[in-house]
């Protein structure tokens, strides 16, 4: 093996770009050859191959806007592609590193390829995004099949992020005008080239990549553009008709997201098992074996299970551990005893979220403990004079004015939380009085992508997703983190009424 083949298969739709990595990677392990393949793709939302598509993607904006949802063969994240961006594809035969010095290689391999052709200030942020001059150009992302590495890249040539950030349902920026216009200063693109501006840079990008992988020489030849007619689906992109008996859940790692779907036969085992996540995983089909694995399983024997698989077969996971999937495996059995002991329904269930830093505590610690419950202002009414205020003067015109009563009648404190930097002092305000730890609410969307002020504030908690008109799915979240959110989220309050009924000091007399 001691030249990398390189060529250009031009625009074609995300589709038969997926058709074309799979030929690559056949060929690639039959003939030993290491391929690299530049392309465009027509407007694609690709999912990351261990992807919840629930999660990742608002696939009523993608069906309106006919932008078709694939799933990669690479981890990580969801991406969303489209014209005038540079596409590439790499196969190599497997040698012995692990994904993050794949990662490593690969995006230190694209920042010199764009050094060596005159780009400047070119630099990776871990584990996967190319950067220039402090903004994003592209990223990185990898995954091993059949003993063959293979790795996707994009590099923005143009830009359009009104559309990447209403496809994708969990972006790090802003869905606003005004958040938008801020998030188009995160990004970057290539300076407009020429035809050989643009085949010059390609072949540098080829030549570093050759030389990262230890290819002293490449080979540059025509590109066949030979996909074929069907495209067999794989049944894991379908989404999932969640039956009523279904319990869910996630818990974040520094890897990613992980998310379960679990279903229980009548003597409490494990009768459906899904797994996802925006991960990276080794072998590509791990999280399958342990969906396989598990069936028919209780929750006593879980560890054993799990235990001899990763005993007996090699695995590797990037940033998170086999404990973290028990952890998950944990939680979602707890949805199962949370719904028997509230009565509530596996969807009621489903919707609570178990923030505990240690790992130590179940749902019933955390509440007996807590003597404080956060309620976001969102969930206030529009008109109501307190919405914006820190309080409430229970008129018993809305849901929140009855949490209120149920809480103070159990001795909790309650705060409205006016915004995201209130959030925070209140934290840390709870936290320096001693709070053991606390009840809150809010959408599981903004709990992923500020779970980091919950961890800093090192308190265990037991949060109620909040349903309705949540500035995510109306896409309003730079209003809601200002506390200027108009629209009303809802509270279920049955389900709440419980929960608080179970925590606090004595009621007050």
């Amino acid at each position: 093996m001691n030249k990398l083949t390189w060529g250009d298969s031009g625009l074609r739709d995300g589709a038969d770009n997926l058709v074309l990595d799979s030929q690559q990677i056949i060929v690639t392990r039959t003939d030993h050859v290491p391929l690299l393949r530049f392309y465009e793709s027509t407007r694609t939302v690709a999912l990351g191959a261990y992807e919840d598509k629930d999660f990742a993607v608002r696939s009523a904006y993608c069906q309106a806007k006919s932008i078709p949802i694939i799933r990669r063969l690479t981890g990580g994240g969801t991406s969303y592609l489209y014209p005038k961006q540079i596409s590439w594809s790499l196969t190599l035969p497997v040698q012995h590193l692990n994904i993050e010095q794949w990662l490593d290689i690969i995006c230190m391999a694209v920042c010199d390829g764009l050094s060596n052709s005159g780009h400047e200030n070119i630099y990776f942020n871990n584990p996967n995004d190319i950067y220039a001059n402090g903004q994003k150009l592209g990223s990185v992302y990898v995954g091993v099949l059949d003993n063959v590495l293979i790795a996707n890249g994009t590099l923005f040539r143009s830009l359009d992020i009104n559309t990447m950030l209403h496809a994708l349902r969990v972006p790090k920026e802003k869905l606003t005008p005004a958040g938008i216009h801020t998030a188009t200063h995160r990004f970057t693109t290539l300076p407009n080239l020429s035809d050989a501006g643009l085949l010059q840079l390609k072949a540098s990008l080829a030549q570093a990549i050759a030389q990262s992988c230890n290819l002293p020489s490449i080979m540059q030849i025509p590109w066949i553009n030979n996909t074929s007619q069907t495209y067999v689906c794989d049944h894991h992109n379908l989404p999932e008709n969640a039956h009523e008996s279904t319990y869910s859940g996630f818990i974040t790692t520094s890897g990613g997201v992980l998310h379960g779907r679990i279903q229980f036969d009548t003597d409490l085992r494990i009768s459906s098992l899904h797994l996802n996540g925006n991960v990276y995983i080794r072998p590509h089909n791990l999280f399958r074996k342990i969906e396989s694995v598990l069936r028919g399983a209780s929750e006593t024997e879980i560890t054993r299970r799990m235990d001899n698989l990763f005993y007996e077969n090699q695995w590797e996971l990037y940033g998170f551990t086999p404990h973290h999937i028990m952890v998950l495996l944990r939680r979602l059995f707890e949805q199962h005893g949370i719904a028997v002991k509230l009565s509530i329904a596996p969807s009621s269930a489903s919707s609570f979220m178990i923030h505990d830093p240690d790992g130590t505590m179940d749902a019933f610690d955390i509440v007996a403990k807590a003597d404080t419950l956060l309620v976001p202002y969102c969930a206030k009414p529009a008109w109501c004079k307190w919405r914006h205020k820190d309080g409430c003067s229970q008129c018993g015109k809305c849901d929140v004015g009855e949490v209120y009563k149920v809480a103070r009648q159990q001795g909790l404190n309650v705060t409205t939380v006016r915004n995201f930097e209130h959030l925070e002092i209140a934290l840390k305000a709870l936290k320096k009085r001693g709070t053991k730890s606390y009840l809150g609410m809010c959408c599981n969307n903004f709990y992923i992508k500020r779970e980091y002020a919950f961890r800093s504030a090192n308190m265990p908690a037991l949060l109620l997703d909040i349903a309705g008109a949540n500035c995510y799915d109306l896409m309003q979240e730079q209003s809601a983190y200002s506390g200027e959110f108009s629209a009303e989220s809802s509270i279920d309050l049955g389900v709440a009424e419980k929960v608080i009924r179970l925590a606090g000091r004595k009621p007050m007399q």
